[in-house]
């Protein structure tokens, strides 16, 4: 169902990208430039940070974390779980947020905020960012750290998902704060991705922080979330949408003829109160900052495709659900008008895993699957004119799902639907194979609060979002396996390792900056190009310059 809600004089034109501003900072914030996991050039495909391969620099991080990385000026801004100290809360926020934290002991309300040398590695300072609701460290499913920072020429903007927005300097000086209430009425799942949008419509330089918190709604018994428009310079709420998203949702900025919009959807589990369920384009800047573009509602009321990365290219947005409706549907992304629903099931084409001993997939041609397909959360995205994701193998542990350990390509013109299995290791061409990811952080303890945080990605966890520069995807796993997929010829082109299997954790995506790729996991920060400049594992100022 769609409803337009908004009448524009002209057309909505939506542009391949945005055009990247003069002197914009080249991954200014977790969705990178253009605000869809997108960029221009030419990555490295291949490294490993077992063996040193195209290893850059590697800095150790205090503790563990999984919010992205923001780079800018030559400074690169990442936050991390405030160090586990084994102390936990107290009895009383213990019992109140008991709900919040699903009785974990291994949690924590506040953040750090770091500066470093984008070009070394080195720390050069660390700031503290309280939070009022607790979130569970190294929770599968995200945690005070996930929303990434925002940053421009001379300043950053930190989120701590439990509660607070910072803006400082380049040099860790507060410029403002905004402390906010977050909902607590389930567990901690906030995946939103702030903003940073130039807005000339408010003057010269004014830019937007696009930041998500709950307000009160009509007579709803819980508060609803909004997206708000900050005014960047001083914290001043600007504009409140008209719609809702729910804090499962990963919106996208789309460009169009009026300015970016944000795309976002409501619905979700653990009774998210946000309705109708479906998707929104919501204006993001000038005078009518806020509202709403097109809305579609969901007839089947299906509260899954809210826990996704949004997705739309120039003729195209998707909304994504997984058995039992096992659907795809396509909006027109100008109008938000269904265009088609493409089974995820039926007359698809399958290539599974090579048999033992073969070099080459076996391909079961066009097929109906027998079992149902669960598309991977957060690992949507679109590009070269198909829409890509990855399917999980099993779901809570139980019995394996249709086309499972896959990567799934749907021609949405076309309406053709391509499974093709990834090996589950790639360096050691293993198929199948059950690996394990543990949250160690450079102490060497492993500090998480939920064992699911162990599986490998190819069962129910959250995923990073996919990074695409250039004609390349990026699809991180939780063991710290990534993926490098030419979305051109739809094959794996290459992968990389952000550390032993086994002993490695991560829930970050790829940054990219002047020629490099930027990663993270629970133990440490790496940069990734073709020419390493420092001794792989060095971990330079590490242990100097840094500040509390």
């Amino acid at each position: 169902m769609i409803r337009r809600v908004t009448n524009w004089c002209l057309p909505l034109a939506l542009l391949a990208c945005a055009a990247p501003q003069h002197g914009a900072a080249p991954w200014p914030q977790g969705s990178g430039p253009h605000g869809d996991w997108t960029a221009d050039g030419a990555p490295p495909t291949h490294f490993s940070a077992t063996t040193g391969e195209n290893i850059v620099w590697r800095t150790p991080l205090p503790e563990t974390g999984q919010g992205g990385i923001a780079i800018a000026g030559g400074r690169l801004f990442v936050t991390t779980m405030a160090p586990w100290t084994g102390e936990g809360l107290s009895a009383e926020d213990a019992a109140r947020y008991a709900h919040a934290t699903e009785k974990r002991t291994v949690v924590g309300k506040h953040i750090d905020a770091h500066g470093l040398d984008a070009a070394t590695g080195e720390l050069l300072w660390t700031r503290r960012i309280e939070g009022e609701e607790p979130s569970i460290y190294s929770y599968p499913f995200s945690d005070a750290t996930s929303a990434s920072p925002c940053a421009d020429a001379r300043h950053v903007w930190f989120t701590n998902g439990g509660g607070q927005v910072v803006c400082m300097t380049h040099g860790g000086d507060v410029v403002w704060s905004r402390r906010f209430t977050p909902t607590s009425d389930g567990p901690f799942n906030k995946q939103f991705e702030p903003f940073l949008i130039d807005d000339p419509s408010r003057g010269e330089g004014a830019k937007t922080f696009v930041h998500m918190e709950p307000v009160t709604h009509g007579e709803a018994k819980a508060p609803w979330n909004f997206l708000l428009g900050l005014d960047a310079a001083t914290g001043a709420v600007l504009w409140t949408s008209d719609d809702a998203l729910t804090h499962y949702n990963a919106p996208i900025l789309v460009a169009t003829d009026g300015g970016p919009c944000v795309l976002h959807a409501r619905g979700g589990p653990h009774d998210v109160p946000e309705r109708p369920v479906g998707l929104s384009l919501t204006r993001a800047t000038g005078p009518d900052a806020g509202t709403t573009v097109w809305r579609y509602e969901d007839p089947r009321g299906n509260h899954e495709g809210a826990l996704q990365t949004m997705a739309a290219d120039e003729r195209f947005a998707y909304w994504l659900l997984k058995e039992p409706n096992n659907v795809l549907v396509v909006l027109d992304v100008h109008t938000g008008a269904v265009v088609r629903e493409i089974s995820l099931i039926e007359n698809v084409h399958l290539e599974e895993a090579p048999a033992e001993g073969a070099t080459a997939h076996t391909d079961r041609g066009v097929t109906t699957l027998d079992k149902g397909v669960f598309p991977a959360r957060y690992s949507m995205h679109a590009a070269a004119g198909k829409l890509w994701f990855l399917t999980y193998a099993t779901a809570w542990g139980k019995p394996v799902l249709g086309a499972p350990w896959c990567l799934a390509a749907i021609d949405a013109e076309r309406g053709a639907v391509h499974y093709r299995e990834l090996p589950t290791s790639p360096a050691t061409s293993t198929w199948r194979g059950k690996l394990e990811a543990r949250a160690i952080d450079s102490r060497g303890d492993e500090v998480t609060g939920d064992q699911r945080s162990r599986w490998d990605g190819w069962d129910w966890v959250f995923h990073p979002s996919p990074t695409q520069v250039g004609d390349v995807l990026f699809c991180t796993l939780q063991t710290g396996i990534v993926y490098a997929i030419d979305v051109q010829r739809a094959e794996l082109i290459g992968w990389g390792d952000l550390g032993a299997i086994g002993e490695t954790w991560t829930g970050n995506s790829v940054s990219f900056a002047d020629g490099r790729l930027y990663h993270r996991t629970a133990r440490e920060l790496l940069c990734i190009g073709a020419a390493p400049r420092a001794v792989a594992g060095a971990a330079p100022g590490a242990a100097t310059g840094a500040e509390r």
